[in-house]
């Protein structure tokens, strides 16, 4: 019997069906104070994705993109952004996913995690629409950070500052 018991426990990781990200993206949005918007946008996310069974509930795994890779409209204003997240030292963001729950609406979940970035852990909640077509898993999940709560110092121009706040905006299609 406790052989049974064993082998069925030592199975149980195996009913985990790894997903392949297909596409994915994190658009990060701020603005200057009488100025314009910040939008810059990283198209290389990386993902190492689990799901238990066909319940995205039982998502588990990591999504990280490489801070060098975020990309606005101006590449001047770029480069300031990698010097003041330090991109060379903190090189990933990454979000570990911690739960999901179901919430009110069609699709619509709260995914709860982890983000490790700049060198500091925090709890980060995000709304996400989760919908599943055709073999492909879609993820649309949004929140927002305060780079001040990273140990990150937004630039100032004179008068002008960016604003500590950024929204964020993850997308991805993962085959399962």
């Amino acid at each position: 019997m406790k052989k049974i018991l064993l082998a069925l426990f030592l199975t149980i990781p195996l009913l985990a069906a790894n997903l392949q990200l297909k596409s994915g993206s994190v658009a990060a949005h701020t603005e200057m104070l009488m100025d314009s918007t910040i939008d810059p946008l990283n198209n290389s996310l990386n993902a190492d994705i689990t799901m238990d069974g066909s319940d995205v509930t039982n998502l588990r795994g990591k999504f990280w993109v490489d801070m060098n890779l975020f990309k606005s409209d101006k590449s001047d204003r770029d480069k300031s952004m990698y010097k003041e997240v330090e991109a060379d030292k903190f090189k990933l963001a990454t979000y570990t996913i911690s739960s999901i729950e179901k919430i009110d609406g069609i699709n619509s979940y709260i995914i709860n995690g982890v983000l490790d970035f700049h060198g500091k852990e925090k709890p980060l909640i995000a709304k996400a629409q989760i919908i599943s077509t055709d073999g492909t898993l879609s993820i649309n999940a949004s929140s927002m950070i305060l780079m001040s709560d990273f140990g990150v110092k937004m630039p100032c121009m004179a008068f002008l500052c960016v604003r500590n706040q950024v929204d964020l905006l993850v997308k991805a299609d993962l085959i399962h």
